[in-house]
């Protein structure tokens, strides 16, 4: 069967049974940009979703063997991105906390913003209030509130990230999603806008 015809499933079980790099050639042409931005999802940085892309690669290559057929590759495949980047996530939480606390140090820093942010996540339970914001504030807003304070992104990385017009409109965001976000965290203080 012809390799750039074949369906990912029928590609998938050829090369479980024999690895080529043919195979996995064109399994890379058809996922590296989909993969790329499932991981560019998780770490909003270009060259961690980079690196986690090629380690992504590397992972679904080496157990493709377990992958059934019963649901459709592009799923298997995103449950292998999904679970590979929370996991580096995981990983990373102690340098989450080393760029909040840098933030807090940092001249031109939100530190009131940041206490906000340091309150949940000195909880552990910073990802489940993460996810009940989710209902409660626009995406833009939370996006660029995590951004901000748990990647420790510049308002100007913000606006580019997000594809603001300006600085203002990244600020104005973070602002709003800072004021939500403190209603859900007990004892949280109201804060003065980013300055960065």
């Amino acid at each position: 069967e012809n390799v750039k015809s074949a369906t990912d499933e029928a590609i998938a079980a050829e090369l479980a049974r024999n690895p080529s790099d043919e195979l996995c050639g064109e399994l890379f042409r058809r996922y590296r940009k989909k993969i790329y931005l499932w991981c560019f999802g998780y770490t909003h940085d270009v060259e961690e979703a980079v690196d986690l892309t090629q380690e992504i690669f590397v992972k679904i290559f080496r157990n493709v063997g377990s992958f059934s057929g019963l649901a459709r590759f592009s799923t298997w495949a995103y449950q292998v991105t999904r679970n590979h980047c929370l996991g580096e996530l995981a990983r990373k939480s102690a340098q989450w906390r080393q760029r909040l606390r840098s933030l807090e140090e940092g001249a031109g820093a939100d530190p009131a913003g940041a206490e906000i942010y340091g309150a949940v996540d000195a909880t552990g339970d910073a990802e489940r209030i993460i996810e009940a914001a989710k209902g409660y504030m626009e995406s833009d807003e939370l996006e660029a509130f995590v951004l901000h304070y748990r990647e420790g992104l510049t308002v100007k990385e913000i606006t580019r990230v997000l594809g603001c017009e300006n600085v203002t409109g990244a600020r104005t965001l973070i602002q709003n999603a800072r004021r939500k976000f403190g209603r859900l965290v007990p004892d949280a203080k109201p804060a003065s806008g980013p300055d960065r």
